[in-house]
Order: structure tokens, then sequence, then C-alpha cells
């Protein structure tokens, strides 16, 4: 696809996003002095990847006309600052608390989260509590697998990438909030070795894989 094209429909999304009520064929080819069959060509495009979608049906007493709007992922598309404003969030809270308080806040939240996904590893072993952690941390963008010791006895979670690393950079102590978590799900100690914030190459949480546990 050509540079212009994306260009021509990162205009028309910003169109859309100011037009909330949404904006006909005819609207859009005005606004951006285009043809009508171009603006067409690039509703289908945008409708294909989901980013807009028809929307009223307008009567001007003539030919009715459809408005397009942004979907919900369209909305999206756009910029967001979140991890700017949870910055700003975590550095509020750690001047509030004292650096243990701080902690034992991140293990709070880690701990009310492992009670809702606890129920996904009921009636598990060890071993397959430890492949579930690793595809739930996969479906929230960790890049991660199970790596295992030579001799056997030790397994660990590695995670080449962190899906918060510029917070962790700032606030370590977010660490804290996975290591409780993957103690919780796997109901048995992880010691985190490796840490990406701390210039490792991965984040590297090993998992002592005792014969009772297995």
């Amino acid at each position: 696809m050509s540079q212009e094209m994306l260009s021509r429909q990162d205009q028309l999304l910003e169109l859309l996003l100011n037009s909330r009520k949404g904006l006909s064929i005819e609207e859009i080819a005005t606004r951006l002095e285009i043809s009508r069959n171009a603006v067409k060509q690039h509703l289908t495009g945008l409708e294909n990847s989901q980013l807009v979608k028809k929307d009223t049906l307008n009567s001007t007493g003539g030919r009715p006309s459809r408005n397009y709007v942004l979907t919900e992922k369209g909305i999206n598309h756009f910029p967001k600052q979140y991890a700017w404003f949870c910055s700003l969030l975590l550095a509020e809270l750690k001047d509030e608390m004292k650096d243990e308080l701080f902690r034992a806040f991140m293990r709070r939240i880690a701990e009310k989260l492992a009670k809702t996904l606890k129920p996904q590893f009921l009636g598990k072993n060890l071993a397959e509590r430890t492949e579930l952690l690793v595809e739930i941390m996969q479906s929230l963008g960790y890049h991660a697998d199970l790596s295992t010791g030579p001799v056997n006895t030790e397994t660990a979670i590695e995670a080449f990438n962190c899906v918060y690393h510029d917070l962790a950079l700032q606030h370590p102590e977010l660490c804290e909030f996975d290591r409780t978590l993957m103690t919780a799900l796997l109901e048995q100690p992880v010691e985190q070795t490796g840490c990406m914030a701390n210039n490792d190459c991965s984040c590297l949480f090993k998992i002592k894989l005792n014969a009772d546990c297995v």
C-alpha cells in the first residue's frame, strides 16, 4: 500500500474522530477533496481492518446516504498515554507510602488477580500449572517460554520482553507483582534471577520442582 494511501486513510480516520455522528461518502469526499470512488476504496480497506463501520442512514430529502463512524478499534487506533498516566499514579502512591508498604501494595494486587485466575489451575499438577501460566503470560503479550535446567530438577519461566518495561525501570517494585502472582498460581516459591529492568537479557523466574509437587 502506498504512503499516499496510508496518509489519506489517516486523514479519513481523523475526520471521523472529529465527527462522532459520522460522515457520508459525499461529505468525506468534499472535505478530503478526492473523488467518491477514492473514498469508497479507502472505506472498504478501513472496514476490512475493522476501523470504521456503517452507521445511521441519513434522509436529506433526496437519495438516502449512509454515515460512516469509527469502531472502538478505530478510536483505539489513535495514540494513548496509558504508561505516562500509570507512571504518575505509581509515583504518587510511592510518595504516600514507604518502600515496604509500596511493595506490599503490589503483592496485594497480585494476590487479588491470582484469586480470579485460580479456578483455571484447580486439579492440575505443578508442571501443568506452569505450562498454563506461560500460556496466560503469552496472552498478555509476554514472549515467554519454559526453560528447564540440566538436571531437570529446576524449571524456569523466561520472558524475553516486559509488557511494562518503562514503568519497571522507574518502579522496580512492579517485579514484586510478577513474583507474587506466579507464586500464588503455582503454589510454589518463585525466585527472580534475571530482570530486564536491570539490563539482563530476559526476566527469569525460577521454580523449584520438588518430587511431591510434580
